[in-house]
C-alpha cells in the first residue's frame, strides 16, 4: 500500500514537472536599445508612433516575456480606444522556434489556439534564413548589433508570413 501511495505521488509529480508553464501570447511591451547607453544593455519602451502599422515587429529583451521576445505581428488587432501616438506600443511574448515543429507554439491561453486570429505558429519574422546567414557569416558585429544571439528568423506567431522576410 505504502509503495503504491509513494509511485502515485511520484507520477504526479513528474506529470506536472513535466508541463511547463508558457507565455506565448501574452501582452508586453515593444523594446528598443537605449541610444544613451553605451553598453548597450538598457532598452526603451517603443512608442506606437515608431511601429509601422500592417508589419511584422520583432523586439529582443522585453523582460515580461520568459525568452525576452515580443512580437507584434502585421495584423495586430490594437485595443478599443486605439492607443495614442505616445503610448507605450504592444505585442505578445514569443519566443525562437523550429520551422519544422507543429507543437512547438502551444499560447499560454489553450482557447487561443481554438482562434485562427489567435493561434500561434512557427514562421518567418526577420528576413529569409539565408539573408540573416550571409549577414551573421559576413558582419557578426552588424549582425549581433541587430538580431542578438538570434540565427534562425522563425519564432511564434500569429497569421501568416506575409512580410516575414522582407
Amino acid at each position: 500500500m505504502i509503495r503504491r501511495a509513494i509511485f502515485l505521488a511520484f507520477s504526479i509529480c513528474t506529470l506536472f514537472a513535466c508541463q511547463s508553464p508558457t507565455d506565448l501570447g501574452t501582452p508586453c511591451t515593444l523594446v528598443r536599445k537605449d541610444p544613451a547607453d553605451p553598453s548597450g544593455k538598457r532598452s526603451l519602451p517603443m512608442k506606437e508612433s515608431e511601429v509601422t502599422k500592417g508589419k511584422d515587429f520583432i523586439s529582443f529583451g522585453a523582460v515580461e516575456c520568459e525568452d525576452l521576445v515580443c512580437v507584434r505581428d502585421s495584423s495586430y488587432a490594437q485595443p478599443t480606444p486605439p492607443p495614442a501616438a505616445t503610448d507605450d506600443a504592444k505585442g505578445y511574448c514569443s519566443r525562437p522556434c523550429l520551422q519544422t515543429s507543429t507543437v512547438g507554439c502551444a499560447a499560454a491561453n489553450p482557447d487561443d489556439d481554438k482562434l485562427p486570429l489567435k493561434r500561434l505558429s512557427c514562421r518567418p519574422l526577420i528576413l529569409d534564413e539565408a539573408t540573416l546567414n550571409l549577414i551573421c557569416q559576413t558582419d557578426a558585429t552588424t549582425c549581433k548589433k541587430y538580431f542578438g544571439d538570434t540565427k534562425s528568423p522563425y519564432f511564434c506567431a500569429r497569421g501568416s508570413s506575409v512580410d516575414g522576410g522582407s
